[in-house]
């Protein structure tokens, strides 16, 4: 175990430094058959209550003129792309681009629903039941008529990623002010989707999943949901990192699903991670005594905040390198920081949102793809996969049968991803219709939902690709 940190230590020191209008209430549509999917009441919209007066501080994002000039031509072409339809209001809507120290503390402790409120959108919280016993929570902004998208987040996070830092960046509202019906999908294990149901009672039980079960339940659950809920044929699809694995999972094992999906747009997609270049994953995969030693060094089943893989590389990344609490976060010493992209003084909002809950069994599936040319389900070991597959090795799955069409955004900062995996993607994909390099230095795991940059480096994209592609 020793040599193995040591390794991973040394693979810190080779990668150098990390690059760190008032809402319309709409009614509720019909209550849908017992012992299938339940729905809560639509939170009405309050009174936003006097805060401090607004204090500019540092900016929420640079102008898009600023940083597109840092995108290569290739850029310019790609998102010559039509524009999606957008309503003559959401196109005449502006939001201050400072914030209030007193916003900063408030909106760290917000639950997603009352983001969402805060910022005059309205929101409904939805349940879908897995057929293996999980109750999943989904927070919608609602546009009725409107092309559904669905929103499925990364790992440790929740549908806070996607509105966490207010309509100028985040996904969810710049997707509703531009026509669409927005769906965050909360997956097992998170704050949201944490209720324990018959069966399920125990940590060992409630833990036992990877990305597997969330491909192969989880998004099944809610697509059908969505679908039941809008009346549509398809809906569209956007993941970030795990979101995007559990899809191409879902693929492989529900193929039927993906008919039901119009275009799959994947944020940093963590399928193929044979050049995976973190550090701790590296270290869980080559840790003595597999998953019954790593549950020790994670706190148990389910993931711990404070752990000891946390504790022992936040010593030689986080002190060393970065000194900022972030740094210590679980899922940004697995996955790598970028902070020449983030807004430091927003920190109080990404620690408020991160975190969000997930089992140690995720981690090590992401951590037994690491270095491998494969991707393929969980690994038990010779005897048991002999026992649960038939086979003394996992089987791969089938990508051939994502048959939708599927977009690829990736950044060379990534650590979860290189131009080498997402080639091999592109390559077993049936209909891949684009994959693109994010064209600005560092761009990293994260940047993708928290870059002070993101809306004109990636979602101005990500909306052309969705109006193009009804």
């Amino acid at each position: 175990m020793a040599i193995a940190f040591n390794l991973a230590i040394c693979s810190i020191i080779l990668l150098g430094t990390v690059v760190p209008s008032k809402p319309q209430i709409v009614p509720l549509l019909p209550i849908v058959p017992p012992n299938t999917f339940v729905i809560r009441e639509p939170l009405v919209p309050v009174i936003r209550e006097p805060l401090v007066p607004i204090v500019p501080l540092v900016p929420l994002a640079r102008s898009q003129n600023q940083v597109q000039r840092q995108q290569s031509k290739s850029d310019d072409v790609l998102d010559s792309a039509p524009q999606p339809r957008s309503c003559s209001k959401c196109e005449q809507a502006s939001y201050p681009q400072y914030i209030s120290e007193a916003d900063i503390q408030i909106v760290a402790k917000l639950e997603t629903p009352k983001l969402i409120l805060r910022y005059g959108h309205q929101v409904e919280t939805h349940y879908a039941f897995t057929a293996d016993g999980y109750k999943l929570c989904l927070h919608r902004i609602p546009r009725p008529g409107a092309i559904p998208v669905m929103l499925v987040h990364g790992l440790m996070a929740s549908s806070a990623s996607w509105v966490q830092f207010g309509p100028s960046q985040g996904l969810a509202y710049i997707l509703s002010q531009a026509g669409y019906d927005v769906w965050m999908l909360n997956t097992r294990g998170n704050i949201y989707s944490e209720e324990r149901q018959t069966g399920r009672e125990n940590d060992q039980d409630f833990w036992d999943f990877s990305f597997h079960e969330i491909g192969q339940y989880d998004l099944p659950a809610a697509i059908d949901l969505i679908l039941l809920q809008t009346k549509k044929p398809s809906i569209q699809y956007i993941g970030h990192s795990q979101g995007s694995t559990a899809f191409f999972v879902m693929c492989s094992e529900r193929p039927e699903y993906a008919a039901k999906i119009s275009l799959m747009q994947s944020l940093s997609p963590s399928v193929y991670m044979e050049e995976t270049r973190s550090p701790a994953l590296k270290f869980m995969k080559f840790l003595t005594g597999g998953i019954t030693v790593l549950l020790n060094f994670l706190g148990g089943h389910k993931i711990s905040l404070e752990n000891k893989i946390i504790n022992m590389f936040r010593e030689h990344i986080c002190d060393k390198l970065i000194p900022s609490r972030i740094c210590a976060i679980f899922e940004f010493v697995v996955c790598g920081f970028n902070f020449n992209s983030f807004n430091m003084t927003l920190s109080p909002i990404l620690e408020g949102h991160s975190s969000q809950g997930a089992s140690a069994k995720q981690f090590y599936h992401f951590a037994q793809l690491q270095g491998s040319s494969g991707f393929q389900k969980y690994n038990y070991g010779l005897i048991l996969n002999k026992l649960r597959y038939n086979s003394i090795l996992p089987p791969l799955y089938n990508l051939s049968l994502a048959l939708t069409k599927v977009a690829l955004h990736r950044g060379d900062g990534d650590w979860l991803g290189s131009e080498s995996d997402a080639l091999r993607l592109e390559r077993s994909l049936p209909n891949c219709i684009e994959n693109r390099n994010i064209r600005f230095q560092g761009f990293s795991h994260f940047d993708f939902t928290i870059s002070k940059d993101v809306r004109p480096l990636v979602y101005d994209r990500v909306l052309n690709l969705c109006g193009s592609n009804r």
